[in-house]
């Protein structure tokens, strides 16, 4: 019986074409697996900044939120016990601060949160007093910082310009006397100076920025401290500096009004 005749030349190219295209299925298989992989890394990277972010900004505002509630706590005991300058709205309820904006930093290891030895005062030309030249805080000062040493918190309050169109009841108040009040002998309404003051508070985070720390000598744009010595007013102010360095911070704000116990002020400035 004749034997069917094989062609034995053609043998190594037949098992040559079938394992270029094995190799072939595999190297796709591993380009899928790839892909699929840095997508993966990928999304899971984007949820992790998302919660980072996230802890970042619940922190800050913790910060901030502590920060309000600490000084208006300290002043309105202070403010019990004596009428004086050295409570916070006493200082900027002062004539002499009408268009200045006093800055300190948040330091847990001082005996008062708000002292007139340990502020940063611009007047209104947005000056720096050299006689008040100790409030701004120092990223390489560890006293500075609160919350385990990761938070750093300032604390700058403004007393604006009175403008001549806001009316000549601006400071007046309503007759309403109390028994903190003596009645005038002549009858009649009294007449008792209302303040308003803006507060800001800002809290940044140094360690997650690339920025330069900087130190108590630096006044330029270019490192954290110096951004912290900028004035909260303007378009150059202390947050569009924090903004282009990349650090991330946040910032809240407060009016305050200083209304004389007993007293309603005509004007809601």
């Amino acid at each position: 019986m004749k034997q069917p005749s094989v062609n034995r030349a053609n043998l190594p190219t037949a098992i040559n074409n079938q394992s270029g295209a094995v190799l072939i299925v595999v190297l796709f298989t591993l380009i899928l697996i790839m892909i699929v992989g840095a997508i993966a890394i990928k999304q899971s990277t984007t949820d992790l900044k998302v919660a980072t972010a996230d802890q970042v900004n619940k922190l800050l505002f913790q910060a901030n939120d502590a920060a309000l509630m600490k000084v208006e706590k300290e002043d309105r005991i202070l403010s019990e016990r004596r009428e004086s300058v050295d409570t916070l709205k006493g200082y900027m309820s002062s004539s002499q601060r009408e268009g200045h904006e006093v800055s300190f930093c948040v330091r847990p290891r001082s005996a008062k949160l708000f002292s007139i030895l340990e502020i940063s005062e611009r007047n209104k030309s947005s000056e720096l007093l050299t006689s008040r030249n100790n409030g701004y805080c120092n990223p390489q000062a560890s006293d500075d910082y609160v919350s385990e040493g990761r938070v750093m918190t300032q604390m700058t309050f403004v007393r604006p310009v009175t403008v001549d169109d806001e009316g000549v009841f601006y400071k007046e108040v309503e007759g309403t006397l109390s028994n903190d009040f003596e009645k005038p002998e002549t009858g009649g309404n009294v007449t008792i100076e209302c303040t308003s003051f803006i507060g800001y508070v800002t809290s940044i985070i140094p360690a997650l920025s690339q920025a330069p720390l900087g130190n108590s000598s630096n006044t330029g744009t270019t490192t954290i401290a110096g951004c912290l010595k900028q004035p909260r007013r303007g378009a150059n102010n202390v947050d569009k500096c924090l903004t282009d360095l990349g650090v991330p911070f946040q910032t809240q704000q407060q009016t305050y009004l200083n209304q004389p116990v007993g007293v309603e002020c005509i004007s809601g400035s």
